[in-house]
């Protein structure tokens, strides 16, 4: 325990021969090593208030309440982290002041490697500060499975509450004939991701309005492992122009906790059902997100175009939008 709070082996060491027998006099606890090493151990205990010596001519201590002790120990350790993320950001402010004084042959830089893509992925995800706007489209890289995808959504919804991030994607159309894509996809809307459904025409992800990473992808589909980094230029311009175009058009994934009861015949449910609808899902897709047969979600969508008076899915489209129900 003490160790991962920043405290050296011989203090852990030591911390752990007391908790173990609960009063001993100094020279006890210097008799198993060094005393010299031993004896500073016990003065840095004392700092830090995790021991305390008892009242009396003889030097004898006692481990004193851990949870007061350890709750001031994590949060100096707390206000340690932020100054170091403050550093941190002053450093890269720095970096990014140098880049734009950069060559325009720096302005494009390609990183080469599986690892080193995945890697500068991940540190993108981690390290924006304001927004994320993404563009999602197989094929993907890394397998990432269902489990992960959970955990990955988790951080994202943490940061989200916690950091004020904001994180916009448009999601490629062909996913939603995935069931595991279709559960990504709405599990992050309800941790409050902005998603929404479009065809999209490459993979994308600009971070802080500043800087674009496109995984590059060739014409048939295999990721060779490779990407494009794009700094401030009239190229990223144009990316983030891109990405804008095409998520004003995008179709909006609204948030909602789906079951099987949930497109029931109230108007509730006949909304829910217009919203799956809007975003592109197949009969299928939806059956195989709510657990249902298609024959059911057929069944509904015909009584949804009755209560909407209309003789196609695209009229319902337009009559949902309407209504307000989209």
């Amino acid at each position: 325990m003490l160790e991962t709070l920043g405290f050296n082996s011989t203090e852990a060491a030591v911390y752990e021969l007391l908790v173990s027998r609960g009063r001993l006099a100094l020279e006890d606890l210097l008799a198993p090593g060094p005393a010299a090493q031993r004896r500073q151990a016990v003065a840095a205990l004392e700092a830090k208030g995790l021991v305390r010596r008892l009242a009396g001519a003889a030097q004898e201590y006692v481990v004193a309440p851990p949870e007061e002790a350890v709750e001031v120990l994590i949060a100096e350790q707390m206000r340690a982290l932020q100054s170091v993320r403050v550093q941190a950001a002053e450093v890269a402010a720095r970096v990014w002041r140098v880049a734009q004084r950069a060559d325009p042959t720096e302005l494009v830089e390609v990183v080469t490697g599986e690892d080193a893509s995945q890697h500068l992925f991940r540190q993108v995800v981690r390290t924006a500060r304001q927004e994320l706007a993404v563009f999602d489209r197989p094929p993907y890289a890394m397998k990432i499975e269902e489990a992960e995808a959970r955990e990955i959504t988790s951080k994202q919804a943490e940061r989200m509450k916690t950091d004020g991030l904001v994180l916009r994607t448009v999601f490629d159309r062909s996913l939603l004939d995935d069931p595991s894509q279709v559960r990504r996809i709405l599990a992050g809307a309800a941790a409050g991701e902005q998603s929404r459904i479009a065809s999209v025409p490459l993979k994308l992800v600009i971070v802080d309005r500043e800087w674009g990473l496109l995984p590059l992808v060739h014409t048939d589909g295999v990721t060779p492992g490779a990407a494009v980094i794009v700094r401030s230029s009239v190229l990223l311009d144009s990316l983030l122009a891109l990405f804008e175009s095409i998520w004003e058009h995008a179709a909006e994934v609204k948030p909602h906790v789906d079951d099987p009861s949930s497109l029931g015949d109230t108007e509730a449910g006949l909304r829910r059902l217009a919203q799956l609808l809007a975003t592109g899902m197949t009969d299928v897709a939806i059956a195989h997100h709510l657990a249902i047969s298609e024959r059911t979600v057929r069944r509904r969508i015909k009584e949804l175009m009755s209560v909407l008076h209309v003789d196609s899915r695209f009229q319902a489209g337009v009559r949902a939008a309407e209504k307000g129900w989209l």
